[in-house]
């Protein structure tokens, strides 16, 4: 395996995360294929996650009630961030198959805990890291 493949699935092993994320947060929409306006708003819904909010997001998540599986999951968001940040941008960074397999098998592992983690826990957990909070001004 060569260095830019080593790269390319650190990369990839992110994006795994943040996809499953993004599939978190329209999971409550169903699926009405034949509907534009579902369409629209899937489409939509899909796009809103912010890479660096969802970081931020989840390495305050400890303070919240989530359960371990959540958890972990957001502990390996943040990590693979920052390694998928070094593939893609620091051309002296080193990766060692040893440890991109480790990656895939503990990203492997998140993510079937992640998906055996209740429904509602996931939305609310894609909720919490990917959709911006506004404060609400009374007057």
């Amino acid at each position: 395996m060569t260095e830019a493949d080593l790269r390319r699935v650190t990369s990839d092993l992110y994006y795994a995360l943040f996809h499953r994320i993004c599939e978190a947060l329209v999971a409550p929409l169903g699926a009405d294929p034949d509907n534009p306006a579902f369409i629209e708003a899937y489409k939509n819904l899909y796009r809103q996650p912010d890479h660096s909010h969802i970081e931020k997001k989840c390495k305050e998540l400890k303070r919240h009630n989530f359960s371990e599986p959540v958890n972990r999951f957001a502990e390996q968001f943040v990590a693979l961030k920052n390694k998928r940040e070094n593939a893609d941008y620091d051309p002296l960074a080193k990766f060692a198959i040893s440890s991109v397999r480790m990656d895939i098998q503990s990203i492997e592992s998140v993510i079937s805990d992640f998906d055996n983690a209740e429904p509602s826990e996931q939305t609310r957990f894609a909720y919490f890291v990917s959709l911006k909070q506004t404060r609400r001004m009374d007057g």
